[in-house]
């Protein structure tokens, strides 16, 4: 989510929380997939060098599941997207939970709270990373040229770039994001060398593995592909699109032993080439990063979610979960139609 974004979504939710209007029986009637990537407790987030967008704290999670807990019906995704395709209405105040990517800390610190609550979740596998043998994800590697004291950078094709600040890190961020995977990582690498950064030692810490893979699942919790290598997948040749989606699933169902039926697409990349691939290598419902409710007949392999992280307290937790962001869109799509 971009500042301006976070910081609209943030006035908006406080404006409405001093009104009033975000009381208990303020919640979607519709249901809503929310989007976690990484849980760490809050003292580690002081001397953390990662991708801070993609932090929740633990304590705010805690808070996040006793509202769920109590006020809302958490249900598996599956049984959202098996609801769907039934054409049955999902359960009132319906709310699915997911993760990206399979970070060790679902594992250490996410999976606790949800055992405590006995709650289900849904963890979309990049499934070459799982144990951690291809190291860290290049974006967390970008962020660590910052923590070694790198102020800029010279990329091959994107030139020499300032990194002192998170903005200007962020931008280089997306514009590495228009390359292919193989690209990405080749010029990341080049970098990394020339600062002299060793492989991170901790990186198979960092991962889930799948024997924790397998004690969650006897606990309730599901396991989706998340492809093999995090690829983006509508910059990628037909051929690696088409390994990716088809050999995370078929990793995710050798490991554990039972079917994967939903895929989530990286960045939340998806052109009609990568849906149609989606659906032909058998997957039942995709998820994306929409910032949406789930609409009736929406389309199931484009699940809209909404990303909670560092930057959802307790106020903008209850907005995203409150029908006000859905009526918000609603008229402000109601008058940019009026204006065309």
């Amino acid at each position: 989510m971009t500042s301006a974004r976070a910081q609209a979504e943030f006035a908006l939710a406080w404006a409405l929380r001093i009104l009033g209007r975000l009381e208990e029986h303020e919640v979607s009637p519709r249901a809503v997939i929310l989007s976690y990537h990484r849980i760490l407790p809050q003292d580690r987030l002081r001397r953390f060098s990662f991708l801070e967008d993609l932090v929740t704290p633990l304590e705010s999670f805690a808070a996040q599941v006793e509202i769920l807990a109590a006020r809302h019906r958490v249900v598996c995704l599956e049984e959202l997207v098996r609801a769907m395709r039934e054409g049955r209405r999902p359960p009132e105040r319906c709310v699915c939970l997911t993760f990206d990517d399979g970070y060790a800390d679902n594992y250490l610190h996410a999976f606790p709270v949800l055992r405590e609550h006995r709650l289900p979740a849904t963890i979309f596998l990049t499934t070459g990373f799982l144990g951690g043998g291809r190291g860290i994800f290049w974006w967390d590697e970008v962020c660590r040229w910052r923590a070694a004291g790198a102020t800029s950078v010279e990329v091959e094709g994107l030139g020499r770039r300032e990194i002192r600040t998170r903005a200007q890190r962020d931008r280089l961020l997306e514009d590495l994001k228009r390359l292919p995977m193989d690209a990405i990582l080749e010029r990341v690498r080049a970098v990394s060398s020339r600062l002299g950064l060793a492989p991170d030692a901790q990186a198979r810490e960092d991962f889930l593995t799948w024997d924790q893979v397998r004690e969650m699942q006897k606990e309730g919790i599901s396991f989706g592909a998340h492809t093999v290598g995090h690829c983006l997948l509508p910059r990628e040749t037909p051929e690696r699109r088409r390994t990716e989606i088809r050999q995370s699933r078929a990793d995710v169902e050798k490991e554990t032993g039972r079917p994967c039926s939903l895929f989530c697409y990286p960045n939340g990349g998806c052109d009609d080439e990568t849906r149609k691939e989606v659906i032909a290598a058998g997957y039942v419902g995709a998820v994306a990063t929409i910032p949406r409710d789930l609409l009736p007949g929406g389309d199931l392999y484009r699940l809209p979610r909404k990303t909670v992280n560092f930057r959802a307290g307790i106020t903008v937790f209850r907005f995203k979960l409150s029908p006000h962001p859905e009526r918000i869109k609603h008229l402000l799509e109601g008058d940019l139609r009026r204006s065309a």
